[in-house]
Order: C-alpha cells, then sequence, then structure tokens
C-alpha cells in the first residue's frame, strides 16, 4: 500500500502543506527545524492515527493554528483507493479526533528515540512486542488496555488490605481477573516475538554479513505454560506465592508487566554490551523486522517512515540499509544529504523540505553519485 498524496494544514510548523510522495523510496533532505521529521509524523497520524513522536496529539497542533489541524490524503492499496481526513481539535484534557482511519493501512515507524528500545528499560521492550502484537493482531491492543486497568486497581486494593484478615478473599476475583487478561497477553507476544525473531535475523544478516548473528527471547516472570489455560494457573500460583510481599510493598510484583525481551548478539547480551553503533543496527533491524511481519501477515507492504535512520552508520552498512529498502513498498527517510543513497538504491524521488514547502529535487539512481 502507499500514500498517493497528503495535505496538512496546521500541523506542527506545516501552516499549509501538500506533498505527493512516490509509491517507492522517497528521501526528505533539509536543514534541521523544516519539518521533515513532522511530515513522517503526520503521515503516521494519517495511516493510523497516532503519532510516533509524543503520547500527545496536543503537541502536533501548531501554535498558530487556533487549536485545530487538519491532516487529509489518499490511500491506495492494488485497486482500494481510499481517502483520509482527519480533524484535530484542542479540547480540555487532550486532543479529540474526527474522522475515519483506514482500515487496511499501516505504517511502521522508526525515529532515533527508538535506540532506548535496547539501552532503556524492560517497559520500552514490552511496549515495542506489544505494538507489533497489535498490529498483527488489534484484539491484543484492548487486552493490554484492559489488563493495565486491572493491575491499577488491584495495585490500589493492595495498598488499602495491608494487615486485614480478608485480603485473600477480596483480592481473589482480581488475581482471576490479573491471570486471565495476562495469559492472553503473553501467549500473543510470545506468537509476535516467534515471527519478529526469524526476521530480526534474516535482516541484520543482510545488513551487518560479518556481524555475530542476533537472537530475541521472552523473559516472563512467570514461566508460561504450553497453552493460556496452563499460564492462567502459571499466575495464579504465582500471585498467591508472592501475596505476602505484594501486601507489605502495596505493588503486583509477578504478571507480563514484569516481563522483559531479551535481546543477543552472538553471545552478548545486546542490551547492555553492544556499542552504540551496534545498538543502532539492531534498533533499524527491530523495526524493519516489524514491516516484513506485517507484510507476510497482511499481504501488503506498511508504509515505512524512517526518520535519520543512517545517522551513526558507517557508509558500507548504510548503503545496505538502503538497498535493503529499495523494493520494500513504500519508505520515506529524513536526511541531510542525499548522496549517500545514490549506490545503494535502484531508484528514489529526492524532495527538499523547506519554507513551508516540499519540493522535488531529482531521481537518484545506481551509481549516481
Amino acid at each position: 500500500m502507499h500514500v498517493r498524496w497528503i495535505e496538512l494544514v496546521g500541523f506542527r510548523n506545516h501552516a499549509s502543506l501538500t506533498f505527493a510522495p512516490e509509491p517507492g523510496l522517497n528521501v526528505l533532505v533539509g536543514c534541521n527545524g523544516q519539518g521533515k521529521t513532522s511530515l513522517l509524523e503526520a503521515l503516521h497520524v494519517l495511516l493510523i492515527g497516532r503519532s510516533f513522536r509524543t503520547a500527545k496529539l496536543a503537541d502536533c497542533l501548531g501554535w498558530d493554528a487556533g487549536g485545530r489541524a487538519t491532516v487529509a490524503g489518499e490511500l491506495a492499496t492494488g485497486s482500494h483507493v481510499r481517502g483520509v481526513r482527519l480533524e484535530l481539535l484542542a479540547r480540555e484534557g487532550g486532543v479529540e479526533v474526527r474522522g475515519t482511519l483506514c482500515p487496511w493501512a499501516g505504517a511502521v515507524s522508526f525515529a532515533a528515540t527508538d535506540l532506548a528500545l535496547l539501552a532503556g528499560g524492560p517497559h520500552l521492550r514490552r511496549a515495542y512486542l506489544d505494538a507489533a502484537a497489535a498490529k498483527l493482531v488489534p484484539a491484543h491492543a484492548e487486552a493490554c488496555r484492559r489488563y493495565r486497568l486491572t493491575l491499577q486497581q488491584r495495585t490500589r486494593l493492595l495498598g488499602d488490605l495491608a494487615g486485614r484478615p480478608d485480603a485473600e478473599r477480596l483480592l481473589a476475583p482480581w488475581d482471576e481477573q490479573l491471570a486471565a487478561l495476562g495469559s492472553e497477553i503473553v501467549h500473543r507476544r510470545l506468537e509476535a516475538l516467534a515471527l519478529l525473531a526469524d526476521a530480526v535475523r534474516e535482516i541484520h544478516r543482510a545488513l551487518a554479513p560479518t556481524a555475530a548473528g542476533v537472537m530475541l527471547s521472552y523473559e516472563p516472570s512467570v514461566a508460561p505454560g504450553a497453552d493460556r489455560s496452563a499460564t492462567r494457573d502459571a499466575l495464579l500460583a504465582a500471585l498467591g506465592a508472592a501475596r505476602a510481599s505484594e501486601l507489605r510493598r502495596g505493588l503486583t510484583l509477578v504478571g507480563p508487566h514484569r516481563d522483559d525481551v531479551a535481546v543477543r548478539l552472538g553471545r552478548a547480551d545486546a542490551r547492555t554490551a553492544a556499542s552504540r553503533g551496534e545498538q543502532r543496527l539492531l534498533t533499524v533491524a527491530l523495526r524493519l523486522a516489524e514491516a516484513v511481519v506485517l507484510r507476510r501477515r497482511l499481504g501488503h507492504a506498511p508504509v515505512l517512515l524512517l526518520d535519520d535512520v543512517l545517522s551513526e552508520l558507517d557508509r558500507a552498512v548504510g548503503d545496505r540499509v538502503l538497498a535493503w529498502l529499495d523494493g520494500q513498498g513504500q519508505v520515506l527517510y529524513t536526511a541531510t544529504d542525499a548522496l549517500p543513497a545514490a549506490t545503494a538504491v535502484g531508484a528514489g524521488a529526492v524532495w527538499q523540505v523547506g519554507d513551508g514547502r516540499v519540493e522535488p529535487l531529482g531521481v537518484l539512481t545506481r551509481g549516481a553519485a
């Protein structure tokens, strides 16, 4: 699938902008602060209704937009074409989004903040895995939402029940809910991780053929069973075993909210031992793997939105990244210089972003540098 055109009004620093990217590779070049990342962000909003930069859509409203922004465009896949128009309206406590998303639209983004996937805490890797699982099975997002609410209510109750003789009885129904939702979440995560692990190995081997192999594995706080029912029983037993400690500390100490994803580069734990360059390449591979899994499952490629993806990668690795992207559907990536792409891609459109406009600079072809 691809975006045929997008129009922005009052979005970030774009008072008004129209852009019609090519269905293949698109390179957005320009100085810092000209709106390259904001354009990728707007495409992400158009495709899936969320920003990859912020959880608060209010941040996307331009300073002089009067509390309103519009993101509109046209999407195509095969013979299907669909228009989308979203209005972002400032409201007390947030933003109201009016409009309807395209049900078959998809996007995968990469941003510099994604480096925290490896260097940061387990909650970031859980979020990555849950987001990928939800794109494969949309019901996963609702299960995660319900789990978070149940966890919050149970944890609040733990703080009120310390020392009470009826604590076991009052916590029992919350344990049941947490275990049932937790087993559903864990098994969907395991299914998604198996697909992602295969794709990451393939991609990393293509991008860094001489590097050690990559392995992803799940690190649960409670070992899952052979099926959801067995995992539910294991979670219930673990919650019971942790009861005294949980009541004393006022925290829920076991469950999928305590799990992690291990990333190994050869024998080393990439979360702590990989260099910054290795971590960046692994993070790129994780995002590209997400796109590969979606394409294999859904039958069409999501739009790839890659912000400053080549930064901190050496020239040879950057060329392999761009060579891999060639033929992966619609790709838009930002850069300060288009020339590194010239030796790596079959063809790509180059666009200059600046002064509130996107202007064509030409077409990159292999060997053009």
